[in-house]
């Protein structure tokens, strides 16, 4: 569509805009040009999307503003919800003091998990493909077994001589305690 085409008209889709719409008509051409103008000048390009509604640029905007509206209510709703009710002030003070995941937490699980990635770049192809799967992809030794057709002996040799590589990382040895599900494995209980 070009410039000129953007500022004559604008589609809609009304099946985006209301999910479980029923009927035929799926699209609204928003244009001031009237309906034989907009047909003469751009009935090819908007013949796939016939059915239409035309509609005016006054009208466009009044669907625009209540779709804008409609979102800044939706996302009011998300950042204030709450299953006790919200009271400003008092439900983010009770939020913050019962929270047990402290933002700091995150960034710390953040940083160990990218040192676990980082650590497992660092092993022989066997070994870090199958470390991505067991710890990444929280695969069991049995799957990857299954996956690459060998043994679970196989598999779990190559974990252990794995986590032995792992631990000789020592900058990321403080990283790696408590990045995965299975941190036993890592050594660390």
């Amino acid at each position: 569509m070009s410039s000129n085409e953007k500022k004559e008209y604008e589609l809609i889709n009304l099946g985006f805009e209301y999910p479980g719409m029923t009927g035929g008509i799926r699209w609204a051409v928003v244009t001031d040009l009237d309906i034989s103008e907009l047909e003469e000048r751009y009935g090819d390009v908007l013949s796939i999307y016939k059915p239409y509604v035309v509609m005016t640029t006054e009208q466009g905007k009044v669907f625009h503003e209540y779709a804008q509206n409609g979102k800044k209510h939706d996302m009011r709703g998300i950042r204030h919800h709450d299953m006790f009710g919200y009271e400003e002030g008092l439900t983010e003070y009770l939020n913050s003091v019962f929270s047990k995941d402290e933002p700091e937490d995150a960034v710390v699980n953040k940083m160990r998990y990218e040192a676990l990635v980082a650590a497992i770049d660092l092993l022989p192809d066997k070994q870090r493909r199958r470390c991505k799967m067991y710890f990444l992809m929280e695969l069991t030794v049995d799957e990857i077994a299954e996956i690459e057709g060998i043994t679970y002996q196989k598999v779990s040799e190559s974990i252990i001589k794995a986590k032995g590589n792992l631990e000789k990382i020592e900058k990321n040895k403080v990283f790696l305690k408590g990045a995965c599900k299975n941190a036993s494995l890592c050594g660390y209980r």
